[in-house]
Formats: C-alpha cells, structure tokens, sequence
C-alpha cells in the first residue's frame, strides 16, 4: 500500500470510498443525510477546487491498484489558530478497515502538515461515530470540546472536536 497526492482521476474513487464508509461507519444516521454528504462533499466541483487549493492537502491510499482510502486537511492558519490544521476527514473502504490504512493516511497527512510549519491538528467527529471516536483516541487525539453540527438535509447532530499535537 502506498500513499500520495489525490488526483483528479481519482474523484470517482474517492467518492465510491466515501460513499462506503459513510454507509458503513454512519449506519445509525438517515441515508438522505449520508446521500447529501456525499453530493456535497465529494461532488466533481467541490473535489477539483481542493485539489487546486495550495492550502488543501488530499491524500490516496492506494493498494493493489486501486484507491482504498482517502484523507483530506485544510492548511489553512487562523489567528486563532496558530499552527493548526484541520483534518476534515479520513476515509478506508470498509473490506479494507483494521488493515492499517486510516493510520498509513493520518502519517501522510502529518507529515504533509508538518514539512508546512503545522504542529497541530484538529478534527471533528459526530458523537454517535463509536469507530471514528476510537480511531482518533487510539492515535493520539485529546477530546477537547462538543459542539452541533448543522446537518445538510436540516437538523443538527452532536459533534465531538479531538485535537493533536504532534510537535
């Protein structure tokens, strides 16, 4: 397995990925909201604009050919935020979870965000995610505040925001 920068030949890969995963790890939320997450997400546009974005950083994971997972950083500095990224999302296809691909995209991504100055990184997970809750814990991630995400199909959900430091 290797990972390296997502392309734009990789945006129907990395859609059906998300779109797995959401459908999988996300099993307790309505389709609908998981349909529109991955619409608005992942669509064409929004994929091809991050991957033109010099402060974005989106990374496959590739095995046996073909994309198996898929991560995605803002680089972005706040002034609030000195030093920090955003980890909006890790994202293994299900046949391939446990294999140790979350882990090889999170390294990626860490040292993309560091070779740029980052020593921090956030991210923030629905509550009810257990999987996404002990992948972040079993790497390292401190939970540091809850908060209510506004949901695309309307609503809200209860969000947790886990913070690493990996100076």
């Amino acid at each position: 397995m290797e990972t390296r920068g997502a392309t734009a030949t990789d945006i129907p890969e990395i859609r059906r990925v998300a779109r797995e995963a959401l459908d999988e790890a996300y099993d307790f939320f309505p389709k609908k909201e998981r349909e529109a997450t991955v619409r608005v997400r992942f669509g064409d546009e929004r994929l091809e604009s991050a991957m033109a974005d010099d402060d974005v950083i989106l990374v496959a994971a590739i095995a046996d050919g073909e994309l198996v997972g898929y991560a995605h950083v803002d680089a972005v500095n706040r002034a609030d935020a000195v030093g920090e990224a955003v980890l909006r999302g890790i994202y293994v296809a299900p046949n391939r979870w446990r294999e140790g691909i979350g882990t090889a995209l999170l390294d990626a991504v860490e040292d993309s965000i560091r070779e740029r100055g980052f020593t921090q990184l956030s991210v923030a997970v629905l509550a009810e995610n257990e999987r996404g809750k002990r992948f972040l814990e079993s790497n390292n991630f401190e939970r540091i505040e809850e908060r209510v995400e506004d949901l695309f199909t309307g609503g809200t959900a209860p969000q947790l925001v886990y913070y690493h430091d990996f100076a």
